[in-house]
């Protein structure tokens, strides 16, 4: 697995913990508040961002390479409304989770293209 896909999935995985189980965390220890900041948001969306971009280098040519682009472009804007929108909480944790979703099938298409380049298109 390229080093820039796995640390795409690992991170948008920790989108998804952060985005699931923090209501749960912060109901259960309130002193763990402070992951619900915007700061964490912003660390969290950027981090994506920067890591889409170093992986996407990489990515295969042609229509794939375009589809995992476009992939990984929904799941990035995702994240970034879902975090940064005045949305309702409900509604947020939906919207980027699809969008963490969305990245990490990116990185996991790449991933497999890279794996097998006969199918690279």
């Amino acid at each position: 697995m390229r080093q820039q896909d796995a640390v795409g999935i690992g991170l948008s995985g920790l989108c998804l913990v952060h985005c699931l189980g923090l209501p749960l965390l912060i109901s259960l220890a309130p002193t763990v508040f402070w992951l619900e900041n915007e700061i964490t948001h912003i660390t969290l969306a950027c981090l994506a961002l920067l890591i889409a971009l170093g992986a996407a280098r990489s990515w295969p040519e042609g229509w794939i390479g375009g589809g995992i682009s476009l992939l990984a472009a929904t799941g990035l804007g995702l994240l970034f409304f879902g975090g940064f929108a005045e949305i309702e909480e409900s509604s947020e944790q939906i919207v980027t989770s699809i969008g963490a979703i969305a990245l990490a099938g990116a990185h996991i298409i790449a991933w497999q293209r890279g794996r097998h380049p006969v199918f690279a298109g």
